[in-house]
């Protein structure tokens, strides 16, 4: 049974701090040593652990035992998660905030030898730690701010250079973030009340455009009453409207929402989100 993330699980505070107004310093970190030194730091922490630093995202794997736990019907979080993932994030960013490199995400992706074919991937925004470091999201929002996934992927095992092929774009992030987001916010909507059954909800952007599909479906056999539709929708986009507002993101023409089962699309335009807000 997969047991929840734990609450410490928020970014670590380290930073240097100048006690002569106007002083320069040098990074602890400078860019051109800087996977070359958090593989220093991880290999000292005796963590079997490899780093791969493409553009502006530094990607790090981890293989630790009992960090997942695997059976035939799920996957989750072993014994040594809590462990494993602390050891980790304190090198991450402990580097990371204190280097001159233009770093923008990190990913870490978490293996278990005694789970193969398990993964379990962190994706953070390093502008979101910053935020958190200076208490300007709460731990819940920060929470929410990073990407988690559990997949089983089987077979050969993956390496670094097939998971992060390339540097992450913020685009990217923030679909990710969003379906996330949209998902759970519908659960609590509308699955814990037992009002409908929501999967999982996918979403891309290309050409300008948010797109999200809605996997809402009826509890019982009777198809989706108009009035929970129109919550699927209005949740939907309220999520998606406080999001891009608090990253102040503007970079896109539209949303568009889709609900597969019946079929219906809703299109946003930009400047319609700002009711949402």
């Amino acid at each position: 049974m997969a047991r929840p993330l734990p609450l410490w699980f928020v970014p670590v505070a380290v930073a240097a701090v100048c006690l002569m107004a106007g002083c320069q310093m040098r990074p602890t970190y400078p860019k051109v040593k800087l996977a070359d030194s958090l593989q220093e730091i991880l290999t000292g922490e005796q963590l079997k652990a490899s780093v791969r630093l493409i553009d502006h995202t530094i990607a790090i794997h981890l293989d630790y035992a009992d960090a997942l736990s695997q059976s035939e019907l799920q996957l989750g979080i072993g014994p040594a998660f809590d462990e494993a993932i602390r050891k980790v994030l304190i090198a991450v960013h402990r580097v990371l905030l204190s280097t001159d490199a233009d770093i923008r995400f990190y990913v870490v992706l978490l293996s278990d030898p005694t789970a193969p074919g398990a993964y379990l991937t962190v994706v953070r925004y390093l502008d979101d730690v910053k935020r958190a470091n200076a208490n300007m999201i709460d731990t819940p929002e920060m929470f929410s701010r990073t990407i988690f996934e559990l997949n089983y992927v089987g077979g050969n095992p993956l390496t670094l250079e097939q998971y992060v092929p390339r540097d992450i774009r913020f685009e990217e992030f923030l679909t990710w973030q969003l379906a996330r987001r949209i998902q759970h916010a519908l659960a609590d909507e509308l699955q814990t009340p037992g009002v409908a059954s929501v999967g999982r909800c996918g979403g891309q952007f290309q050409n300008g455009e948010f797109a999200f599909t809605l996997d809402v479906s009826p509890v019982e056999e009777q198809p989706l009453d108009e009035e929970t539709l129109r919550k699927v929708f209005r949740t939907s986009t309220n999520v998606i409207a406080k999001v891009l507002s608090g990253y102040q993101f503007e970079s896109f023409a539209a949303v568009r929402l889709t609900h597969p089962l019946t079929g219906r699309d809703l299109v946003l335009p930009k400047t319609n989100l700002e009711v949402f807000r």
